[in-house]
This record gives C-alpha cells, sequence and structure tokens, in this order.
C-alpha cells in the first residue's frame, strides 16, 4: 500500500500534534518493512513557511527508504496557487495519489478515491468554547470529528464503536538519558529548580491559575528565589496572562521562552524541581509523560485524560483550586521523600508508552482499512 501521512503541523510547530505526527512517522519506518510512505509537510489549510525545509526533510527520509515527501521541491507560492485552483481529485494527485491518507491534525478532508484515517485528539472546543476564538471554534467544528475517548466519540458524533480505535502516545528516547541542564539554562538566565509549564499559551491551560498561585508562594521567604519558566508557543486569548504577571509584579520571577525547540526540551525538563500541568482538559498531556522520562515530579490536573495516562505517579490537583495547587506546590518543594518517590514512580510509568507501540497500532488500522 501506499500511505500518506500529515506531518505540516510538525512542520508549522503546532506543539503536541506535530511531535505526534512526527514520532507516529519515524516510528513507522521501524516497524513496517513493506508499505511505502508519503509524507505532506502541507496538508490542505496548514501551508507553513517551512514546508521545504531541507533540514526537517532529511530528519524523517535519513533512516526510512521508503519514505518520500509530496511536492516537497515546490515553493509555497506556486504550491497554495496549484493547491486553491485543484479540484478534489487533482488535490489527490498532489498528494501522491496515495491508497490511505492519514489526517492527524484537526482536519477532515474529501477524498476522491483514497481512504482516510482520523487520528482524535480531543474535543475541548466543543467542551470549553470560551477558550477558544470564534474562527477557532467554527473551523474546528466544520473539520472535526476529533475526541479525547471512544465515548465521546459515540456520545457527540454518533460514530460506531468498530470504526474507532483508542491510542496511547509514546515518550522519545532522548527523555530518558541523562542530561546536563546547566550550559542550556545558564544561556536562559536561569539556575536548577524553577517549576516549568510547558504547553502553548491559552485559556485551557490555565496560566492565570498557576501564576495567582506561585505569587503567593514567593511572597515567603523560603521561596522568595523560585523561578517559574513556561515553554510553549503563542496560542490565543492570552494577553491577560502577560498583563497578571506585571500587575503582580513577576516580571523577573516568571519566564516566558516561547517555543522551544525538541532537542532542548530534555534539558530544560531536567533542570526543573517540577513540571506543573494545570490543564482544564487534555485528551492526552504528552508533556507530563516527557517530564516523567527526564526524571521530573509532576503535579498536574485531575481533569480529563492526565490521570488515565500518570495513573499513580503524579501529585493531582483540582486545575479550579488555588488552594489545592498551593498546597500540592508546598509539599513537592518540602518533602524530599515525595519528590525521590515521584521521581521513581515516574519514570516506571513513562517507559510504558513507547512510539512503536503507537506505530504497530496504526499500522494494523490502515491495513483494516486497506481490506475493506
Amino acid at each position: 500500500m501506499k500511505i500518506g501521512i500529515d506531518v505540516s503541523r510538525y512542520f508549522d510547530r503546532s506543539a503536541g500534534v506535530g511531535i505526534y505526527a512526527a514520532n507516529l512517522l519515524k516510528s513507522l519506518g521501524r516497524v513496517d518493512p513493506s508499505n511505502q510512505y508519503l509524507a505532506y509537510s502541507f496538508f490542505y489549510n496548514c501551508l507553513p513557511d517551512s514546508l521545504n525545509d531541507k533540514q526537517l526533510i532529511e530528519e524523517f527520509v535519513k533512516d526510512f527508504p521508503r519514505l518520500e515527501f509530496a511536492q516537497a521541491r515546490a515553493s509555497k507560492k506556486s504550491l497554495v496557487k496549484k493547491w486553491k485552483a485543484a479540484s478534489m481529485e487533482k488535490k489527490e494527485a498532489m498528494l501522491g495519489n496515495p491508497d490511505i491518507v492519514h489526517s492527524t491534525a484537526y482536519t477532515l478532508p474529501q477524498l476522491f478515491s483514497s481512504r482516510l484515517v482520523v487520528t482524535v485528539h480531543d474535543l475541548s472546543f466543543l467542551i470549553f468554547p470560551q477558550y477558544h476564538t470564534s474562527e477557532n471554534y467554527q473551523w474546528l467544528f466544520t473539520n472535526l470529528m476529533y475526541l479525547n475517548s471512544r465515548r465521546d466519540v459515540v456520545k457527540y458524533f454518533h460514530v460506531p464503536e468498530g470504526k474507532l480505535e483508542v491510542v496511547y502516545l509514546g515518550v522519545d528516547k532522548q527523555y530518558f538519558e541523562k542530561m546536563d541542564a546547566g550550559p542550556l539554562i545558564q544561556s536562559y538566565g536561569l539556575e536548577p529548580g524553577y517549576l516549568l509549564c510547558v504547553s502553548s499559551i491559552e485559556p485551557r491551560k490555565n496560566f492565570e491559575r498557576i501564576i495567582r498561585v506561585f505569587a503567593q508562594l514567593v511572597k515567603q521567604s523560603q521561596y522568595e528565589q523560585l523561578k517559574l519558566v513556561c515553554v510553549g508557543g503563542q496560542g490565543w486569548k492570552n494577553t491577560n496572562i502577560f498583563e497578571l504577571v506585571q500587575e503582580l509584579g513577576l516580571e523577573e520571577k516568571v519566564k516566558f521562552l516561547g517555543y522551544v525547540e525538541q532537542e532542548k526540551l530534555p534539558e530544560l525538563l531536567a533542570g526543573a524541581h517540577a513540571l506543573l500541568f494545570p490543564s482544564l482538559y487534555e485528551g492526552f498531556g504528552l508533556p507530563v509523560l516527557e517530564a516523567m522520562a527526564s526524571g521530573t515530579p509532576v503535579i498536574a490536573s485531575n481533569r480529563g485524560a492526565i490521570p488515565e495516562v500518570a495513573g499513580n505517579a503524579a501529585s493531582y490537583a483540582d486545575p479550579q483550586d488555588v488552594d489545592s495547587w498551593r498546597a500540592r506546590m508546598r509539599e513537592l518543594l518540602e518533602d524530599k521523600l515525595l519528590h525521590a518517590t515521584l521521581i521513581e514512580q515516574g519514570m516506571r510509568r513513562a517507559r510504558q508508552f513507547s512510539w512503536e507501540r503507537c506505530a504497530r497500532i496504526a499500522l494494523d488500522t490502515y491495513k483494516a482499512v486497506g481490506n475493506c
């Protein structure tokens, strides 16, 4: 079979969704000895400026001889022009006429003859519409059948259970390696022992509450040197988050590093005292596993899919209760035994998740779809 995989969000630096697509494709090269693969650095509505970035393309093809990139040599300008003018059948030809197309990120394309596999991530735009822009909501509503569980898919979209497969994400092996975080974190003006948040800056990620809890902590003398480091790209509806930092006088204590390349993230995690993951809703929560693999304890929201992913290897708090978060943060800052226990349990938990397992389930799905 010829299988097309959308990795456009990786080229567009779209955090977890892009990381999932990239690791899935790389792992398929290791677990599938026979099928031919096409990769898409652009995909319908996503046409990144870096769509023909030679370094990013080489990252995939160097160890994957049966992989090629569709339209990789085309300039963005000419590609956009051709794409907008193309019929459904011609769009499929531009994708390389695959037998199966795997849409990995919020797009449900109409196809002429190829079969379609769609990855289901979450349904936050329906559950928390107030945390999305109206444009984002409308686009997701018209394109999306993504949900974070089999039960939700059936409930909201009446998709037969037999057409669904639950797939857990994996952890890249680099996170398990012992890291010397010193040089990198010094380049950001940091010292080991900070609290770390990893996610895009948007309302659903609950930064405002964490900043308020942090502001209360650093008023106490034993925590006055503590820093909160936030890693992640610009999301939306986040002006109030940056204004709150200024209002509380925390400009020197709360650091926003923006998007950080994946190869740097293990070092930033290794230098942290703990990862804070207070999201109001997640379909998975990949940074939680990455922190655990890095030997960094996690305090996480007790909502959504996070408890299912982290099991008993994280400390949990109600994402809407500042007292709950303050208690959990103080506990992990002061209790050395708890800190060490969560490190051990977290690394054990993270080893249960692999991208190869994720790829094998995807491969089984392709085979089933191809035989329909």
